[in-house]
């Protein structure tokens, strides 16, 4: 049944043929890139894996790119994510052989590049911002209400339909506090718990857009974006998983400054909130993760402290690593510690200082992206909506300093990368920003 990828693929051609490029982004790639996991991929010896989101992929980048090359204007975010994927293709080349670094090469593109084109290329286009993202916010909350089922009965109905559809996969639920932590299509708790908090930040920006119109609907006289944020706010509760609970916060604090009156002096007032926070965060898991992992009173606590215990053991390695690191096959691994519960870690094993780098400018430049689009912002909705994104980047950020970089994370990490290079004003008259008259100029002051 692996060749049933290649249906998404005819699928995606004919939408765009009869409908748009947005519409079978919204239509086609987003239902099976938030519905079907990434493990299911179509293979063939000695040729690159394709899964229903790349199949999805393939037609809308090239018709993008075809279309609306002329209006790429280069940023410094595109060579950061150039030198990435290139730098990864290297470190292969260096460490195994031209194969492995070919098919790695071409599952980056699909699963990195290409969803950053999307991001840069279509997702702010005029109308199609808001119809993404409410698509987007749907869907994750119906995969919420759906594992409701998972964290009661600790059977996750996703994968066991789609199994008898598209072949069954192992799957071993965890619990914690006595309760399942879902999982739902995401391939793991975490993964689960950042695109419910990753939809839960943007649907709050979709209420501030359904009250700048003044036209939201009600159930059982509940507001509708009220229902979607608290189903999101469930699902992150059910993944039960810290790092993006984090995340969620730092991505909330950052999002409430584009919802305050006085968008300069909010600024000022939860940044100095962050670093006390941060700081009394940073002092207290110093604290809190001291002595051996034999010493931890509990597993949280052992969690934590094997974390920490990680980046001390691969200290050497990352040392001799270098520029461009091991590569996927030859990445050492301490014993008794092959999960790399870090993202960054991992990625300065994979693929050097290079890798490591030149990921972190792409997120720095992706939140500084945001920041400038909202100090140039005169709407209200497009304000708001570039602190939300800067908030979900820096929330992803924070996030997988706890877990490994995987599947849906990354494809989503870098479409939202090219959606900040890419902000601009609506040209649908909105609510403008309620301030002072020098609240742009205090806003550039606190960001500058």
């Amino acid at each position: 049944m692996e060749a049933t990828v290649f249906l998404v693929l005819f699928l995606t051609i004919r939408w765009i043929k009869k409908h748009s490029v947005a519409d079978a982004a919204i239509d086609v790639f987003l239902p099976v890139f938030l519905l079907i996991p990434g493990f299911y991929e179509f293979r063939a010896p000695h040729l690159p894996s394709l899964s229903f989101a790349d199949c999805a992929l393939i037609p809308i980048t090239a018709t993008l790119v075809f279309r609306h090359w002329r209006e790429w204007k280069f940023r410094r975010a595109d060579l950061w994510v150039t030198l990435f994927f290139l730098g990864s293709a290297c470190t292969e080349l260096l460490n195994s052989d031209v194969g492995t670094a070919g098919l790695l090469f071409c599952k980056t593109i699909t699963e990195g590049f290409m969803p950053y084109i999307l991001g840069r290329l279509l997702l702010d286009q005029e109308n199609v911002r808001e119809r993404f993202l409410r698509r987007f916010a749907y869907i994750v909350f119906f995969v919420a209400v759906v594992s409701v089922w998972e964290f009661r009965m600790g059977k996750n109905l996703f994968l066991t339909l789609e199994g008898m559809v598209l072949g069954a996969h192992s799957f071993a639920f965890l619990v914690r506090d006595g309760h399942v932590r879902v999982v739902g299509p995401f391939v793991d708790s975490i993964m689960a718990g950042t695109m419910f908090a990753t939809a839960c930040i943007f649907s709050i920006w979709l209420a501030v857009v359904q009250k700048s119109r003044g036209e939201e609907r009600k159930f059982l006289g509940i507001k509708r974006s009220t229902i979607l944020t608290i189903g999101l706010a469930g699902g992150i509760m059910m993944a039960n998983s810290r790092g993006p609970m984090l995340g969620a916060a730092l991505a909330f604090i950052i999002t409430r400054i584009g919802l305050s009156k006085n968008v300069g002096r909010a600024a000022v007032v939860y940044l100095s909130l962050l670093t006390v926070v941060g700081t009394a965060g940073y002092i207290r898991t110093v604290q809190y993760t001291q002595g051996s992992i034999y010493d931890a009173k509990d597993r949280a606590q052992e969690d934590a402290i094997y974390r920490r215990v990680l980046l001390d053991e691969y200290k050497p390695y990352v040392a001799a690593g270098g520029l461009f690191g091991y590569g996927v096959v030859n990445r050492p691994v301490v014993p008794g510690m092959f999960s790399i519960d870090n993202a960054y870690l991992n990625i300065e094993l994979v693929q050097g200082k290079l890798g490591l780098w030149t990921f972190v400018l792409v997120g720095g430049e992706s939140i500084l992206a945001c920041a400038l689009a909202a100090r140039r912002s005169r709407q209200r909705n497009d304000l708001a909506f570039a602190l939300c994104l800067a908030g979900v980047i820096a929330g992803i950020m924070a996030t997988i300093t706890t877990v490994w970089l995987g599947y849906p994370i990354y494809p989503l990490f870098f479409m939202l990368a090219g959606w900040s290079q890419s902000l601009r004003q609506t040209e649908t008259v909105t609510a403008t920003v309620v301030a002072p008259a020098n609240a742009r100029f205090a806003f550039r002051r606190v960001i500058a």
